[in-house]
């Protein structure tokens, strides 16, 4: 039974990793199979037609139960990034760029606060179990490691965003410790998508060359960091 349960996190890894290979397999006969009726050409169009047309519902139900989804969604699942590359070109004419980022910022922060109230307090056990079934272990750290916790577990590729903020919930990293480094991370990243999404839709290259500088510092940002604590692991060794 040990054994067993042991393995859980494994078997649902392969089943993950099969689905997710079944689906790009048929993304790619889907694709072919596009391909044999349409150019390559009216294939584009038609990509650019959909995109208009989730904008335009985007658009149509209002910067207040879009800006909600966005505050409320990605604690289920629901991918951020979506969201965050949908808000510029569709509510930056309306609002004003400055608005819009202000907004993202504002969803982001209600969304990681509640994520931590479910996964501390609300939903603990049922949060435990889906994160455990998911093949993620559940991180005990001293009250000394709690910054570095919340630092790595944002900084490091692999676990998706509401992942990550139920980790450090579950984890009892204090709220504050939690909300300034999950926000501030996580801001720095939707505001370069939003400036980004925003450049796309107007055909600007500068403002996009903008959106890119501000993903290239980041990055370099998150690889000093990783490599301070890198190097601070090290020592201690």
């Amino acid at each position: 039974m040990g054994a067993m349960s042991e393995n859980t996190p494994q078997v649902y890894r392969k089943r993950l990793l099969l689905v997710l290979a079944l689906v790009g397999v048929l993304a790619l006969v889907a694709l072919a199979l596009l391909l044999r009726v349409m150019s390559v050409q009216e294939l584009i169009a038609a990509g650019h037609g959909l995109v208009e047309r989730v904008l335009g519902w985007f658009r149509a139900i209002g910067p207040g139960p879009f800006f909600a989804g966005m505050a409320l969604l990605p604690a289920v699942g629901f991918p951020l990034m979506a969201f965050s590359l949908s808000a510029g070109p569709v509510f930056t004419p309306q609002l004003g760029l400055g608005w819009v980022i202000v907004l993202v910022m504002l969803s982001i922060g209600v969304n990681i606060a509640l994520t931590y109230w479910l996964a501390r307090y609300a939903l603990r056990p049922l949060v435990e179990g889906i994160v455990k079934r998911m093949g993620y272990g559940l991180p005990q750290v001293q009250k000394e490691d709690h910054l570095a916790l919340a630092l790595l577990c944002r900084i490091t590729p692999g676990p998706p965003f509401f992942v990550q903020s139920y980790l450090l919930g579950l984890a009892k990293v204090p709220f504050f410790t939690y909300l300034w480094v999950s926000w501030l991370i996580s801001s720095m990243y939707s505001v370069a998508m939003v400036v980004f999404g925003d450049s796309l839709m107007q055909g600007s290259g500068k403002v996009a060359f903008f959106a890119v500088s501000i993903f290239v510092a980041i990055m370099v940002a998150i690889k000093m960091v990783r490599r301070h604590f890198a190097q601070k692991k090290a020592d201690v060794a």
